[in-house]
């Protein structure tokens, strides 16, 4: 399926943001995937109305509101219904309910935004952190031979704005907890991609340009000191699209420093649908910066992963690839 113009500006889903220079396939998948979520919330939740985004300022200088047709009205969110079960569901508001210091968690995109890669973590693992056999399929992928109870926690960091970490408030979309919590405990942070791209950070206004190469100085010596990277790394990441993946995997490099806490097997997992050509090829790139035997970073789609996550049974799997992987 892929619409036309007329289609997405019809249920309003044609937006400039879905638009990738130079790659034509990744904007055909912004695209379809934007009307897919849309259509899905007109069939499966029989929603009729749909929200808004703050739009461009009028000429009197005031900020209008874009309708989109990926964006849920206040009821239909509170309702849940951009998540697949109620069990899905009550996971997000234990989730709400439990404020970690200075978190990062957007309550109201986490319920209104329909094309989020945020809600869709909780769609994909939510049902999972309810039962061992996927909680044990899941530690078997992505961390085999790790021992004991699992734990599956969501937007969570082992403590942001710490010095013993990254000093920054990068967390994990999602994280598995593996071992007694007595420690020390495997952890495999995951970041799940979905609709959008592999993009550049955007540089930091000029008051706020020394801060940020302060920090980029100390998270370049966590790079450094894990010895993880070749020779040169520094050129590929620093300036380009892989930075965030880089982050990321530094706050998983970071763990790996404190063995009363937290093993040695670490490890960052990057997660996104195989559709998704942009973050493919940015996962493919950073792995080249890496030495081999490391396993501190690995890269799957979500086709690879889905089945782990539902081996509890049921019929949310399938509700899952019907609205995600079509």
């Amino acid at each position: 399926m892929k619409p036309t113009k007329e289609q997405l500006k019809e249920v309003d889903c044609l937006f400039v943001v879905d638009r990738v220079s130079g790659d034509p396939a990744m904007t055909a998948f912004k695209e379809e995937a934007r009307y897919r979520q849309h259509l899905w919330a007109v069939n499966d939740r029989q929603i009729v109305e749909f929200g808004s985004h703050p739009g461009r300022k009028d000429s009197e200088g005031v900020r209008q509101r874009e309708p989109n047709g990926t964006k849920l009205l206040d009821a239909d969110a509170e309702a849940g219904k951009n998540f697949l079960s109620e069990t899905i569901h009550q996971a997000v508001e234990d989730r709400i309910k439990n404020n970690q210091q200075s978190e990062t968690l957007d309550k109201v995109r986490l319920r209104r935004d329909l094309l989020s890669s945020m809600p869709m973590a909780f769609n994909l693992f939510g049902e999972a952190a309810q039962h061992d056999a996927s909680k044990q399929a899941l530690a078997e992928l992505f961390a085999p031979g790790a021992d004991g109870p699992v734990e599956i926690i969501f937007e969570w960091s082992p403590e942001r704005r710490s010095d013993k970490y990254t000093r920054d408030r990068t967390a994990f979309d999602v994280a598995l907890r593996i071992g007694d919590l007595s420690g020390p405990q495997t952890v495999v942070g995951i970041e799940t991609k979905y609709h959008e791209h592999s993009e550049r950070e955007k540089k930091p206004k000029a008051v706020a340009v020394q801060r940020y190469e302060k920090q980029t100085a100390f998270l370049v010596d966590i790079a450094q000191r894990s010895g993880v990277f070749w020779d040169g790394w520094e050129d590929a990441v620093l300036p380009s699209d892989l930075r965030q993946i880089w982050r990321d995997h530094l706050l998983a490099l970071s763990m790996r420093k404190h063995l009363d806490k937290w093993t040695e097997v670490i490890r960052y997992v990057l997660i996104y649908p195989s559709r998704n050509s942009s973050f493919a090829k940015a996962a493919q790139r950073y792995a080249s910066l890496l030495k081999p035997g490391g396993n501190s970073f690995a890269a799957h789609t979500i086709e690879e992963i889905v089945g782990a996550a539902f081996a509890h049974g049921g019929s949310t799997e399938q509700q899952f690839r019907d609205r995600y992987l079509w």
